[in-house]
């Protein structure tokens, strides 16, 4: 019953007991440059105490002990302090696998580990962009001078004698490197091989703490990702290769509110595109996200409306209490009534772990910064061009409020250039998909879907 909830939070709740956590444990870890390599964690519990040691059987025969090793609830910990590494991961109940991170050396890369081996490493998607690109490719830096964050990145342009248009790419929610990767799926690298090759530069960076990037991730919100924007949009006003007056910003998924909140302030940004977007304020995305899941699952709609309209006092907690122990003591509570009521009451450790799962992924900074956000106030104020885009089986962001919702705030500020289109048989990732389901993602060898890769770049052609 609560299965789709956590979903949406993509903080899936569940247990692993003293048995199941020994053995093998196989993940693939993936540098900032695309780079893989395959792990292999082995844990044993010894007492009352767990013990394990980390391979990389790319690399060498021998595995490197672990210093400590934790599970507590559905979160494993461990350290090797000899190269300064620290694993995070929460238990993920329908994947079956730890997702989470390692931090080593200040950076924070995505790091996932379940039972199943891993004999070569993950095939190459399709649409992935060949290892000679037909553009020139660089690496870059800069800096957000608000938040003294440094920014890496890839500046990416066509063969030909610029200055060229420039799209600046913002990642969705949770953290993200440069290609936007998600579910084995590298879906800004596919859309900059397509667009550059058909003469529009692009500008993809790491998020904070990933790779090379520094800053804080976990305390920063949507405003604070907007200052990196505008960083880059910057760095790209100072270079002769890039026409000044033709960068715009790509935002997918909740990206696109960065992006919105960038255009707003900026009336030199020259275009702005918003994929799979919220186009309604914050409680009323989270509500139909709730609603849209919950429908996924064939829930029936009486059941939906009573859901959703449980849920509200726990919303409230998130939006309206500012003390952080205030604002846990009042969600806590909440959350618990929510679970006796739909779920099973009897269940002591199901209702702590959807509490505290439920409840970790909605008070981060960006969480709830995307809870408090209105998107009218900001789209009233831009003027450019604006292309909104969505799939008609996403059941993230609903395609229609939410294009509906993007169109009325751009046109109530007196904005004539929007352009609004539904992509029919595509899901959140805009993936022509059959079940259309959110577990299905990875299963789907397309990672966008010819005809959105077209008609974005046609769009951008056509104003330039």
């Amino acid at each position: 019953m609560f299965k789709y909830l956590i979903i949406i939070c993509l903080s899936l709740a569940g247990t692993v007991t003293a048995q199941d956590i020994n053995g093998n444990w196989y993940g693939v870890f993936t540098n900032p440059q695309g780079q893989k390599q395959r792990l292999q964690l082995q844990l044993q519990r010894q007492g009352n105490q767990l013990k394990g040691q980390l391979k990389s059987p790319d690399i060498a025969k021998d595995g490197i002990e672990l210093d400590k090793v934790s599970l507590k609830n559905n979160t494993l910990e461990f350290t090797i302090d000899s190269i300064s590494f620290k694993y995070t991961g929460y238990w993920n109940s329908i994947r079956n696998r730890y997702e989470g991170y390692f931090v080593q050396i200040g950076n924070r890369t995505t790091l996932n580990f379940s039972r199943e081996e891993i004999k070569d490493l993950p095939v190459t998607r399709p649409q992935d962009p060949s290892g000679h690109p037909a553009y020139e490719v660089e690496e870059v830096k800069f800096v957000n001078p608000v938040d003294k964050v440094l920014l890496t990145g890839t500046f990416t342009k066509p063969g030909q004698k610029g200055p060229y248009p420039v799209i600046v790419l913002i990642s969705g929610q949770r953290q993200q490197n440069r290609d936007n990767e998600q579910f084995d799926h590298r879906s800004f690298a596919v859309l900059t091989d397509y667009l550059v090759k058909h003469g529009i530069a692009t500008l993809r960076f790491d998020d904070r703490g990933v790779g090379e990037s520094t800053g804080n991730y976990d305390s920063s919100g949507i405003f604070n990702f907007a200052e990196d924007v505008k960083a880059a949009v910057s760095w790209l006003r100072k270079r002769n290769d890039a026409d000044t007056a033709a960068i715009g910003l790509l935002g997918y998924s909740e990206g696109g509110t960065v992006a919105q909140i960038v255009a707003a302030g900026d009336q030199k940004i020259a275009f702005m595109i918003n994929m799979a977007s919220p186009g309604l304020d914050g409680r009323e995305y989270y509500n139909r996200k709730l609603a849209q899941v919950a429908k996924a699952f064939g829930e029936k709609e009486n059941y939906i409306e009573a859901y959703v309209a449980s849920y509200q006092r726990y919303l409230n907690a998130l939006y309206l209490t500012a003390d952080p122990g205030d604002r846990q003591r009042k969600a806590y509570a909440e959350l618990s009534a929510l679970y006796n009521h739909f779920g099973d009451s009897t269940n002591t450790s199901g209702r702590q772990n959807f509490i505290e799962s439920t409840y970790a992924a909605d008070n981060t900074a960006e969480a709830l910064s995307l809870l408090q956000y209105d998107p009218a106030t900001y789209l009233a104020k831009i003027k450019c061009p604006v292309l909104a885009i969505n799939g008609d089986q996403d059941v993230i962001t609903d395609a229609t409020s939410n294009l509906k919702g993007i169109e009325s705030g751009l046109v109530k500020g007196g904005n004539e250039l929007v352009t609004i289109r539904t992509f029919p048989g595509l899901n959140h990732l805009f993936q022509r998909c059959e079940a259309c389901t959110l577990e299905e993602y990875g299963t789907l060898d397309e990672t966008i879907n010819p005809a959105v890769l077209e008609f974005i770049t046609r769009w951008v052609q056509l104003l330039y």
